[in-house]
């Protein structure tokens, strides 16, 4: 029965411990490496925790870095204009949208607006210049109303 006891407040402890980490930022590794020490007083465990956390700990322009750098010459020669995506799609329904630049990354709503957002590499300024760092599709009433981006 003890043993049941332990065990169960060592996976309470951790499913908190786990819970409430979530909430604080990670700034990087080695303050992620501390703190599991600090909680869980076991090296070996920490380290293989960090293993299996690495992916998380990366900053949105560390995995947006990686994802650039994995495209191609022909990836980047095949990307369309910001300028055709502003034309093309204001006007026309989600069918369209979906079959132009593809499926979107993250969909949000907010009142009677529906925004696609596209966090991958989809388009550029220019035919030398850098990905968009985002394209964000604004649908009203099931058609598209204006397409905002961010620049690289």
């Amino acid at each position: 029965m003890g043993g049941f006891v332990n065990r169960s407040l060592i996976l309470i402890t951790l499913f908190v411990s786990a819970s409430c980490a979530r909430t604080l930022e990670v700034k990087n590794k080695e303050s992620l490496f501390e703190n599991c020490m600090k909680t869980f007083q076991d090296e070996v465990k920490c380290r293989e925790f960090m293993s299996k956390s690495a992916e998380d700990i990366k900053s949105e322009e560390e995995k947006r870095e990686e994802v650039l750098a994995q495209l191609t010459v022909e990836q980047l020669a095949g990307m369309k204009l910001r300028r055709e995506i502003k034309d093309t799609l204001p006007g026309k329904n989600g069918n369209f949208v979906r079959e132009f630049i593809g499926d979107p990354d993250e969909v949000k709503r907010g009142g009677d607006r529906e925004y696609w957002i596209y966090k991958r590499p989809i388009s550029k300024f220019s035919g030398d210049s850098p990905p968009d760092k985002e394209i964000t599709v604004i649908f009203r009433r099931s058609f598209v109303e204006k397409v905002d981006y961010k620049k690289p």
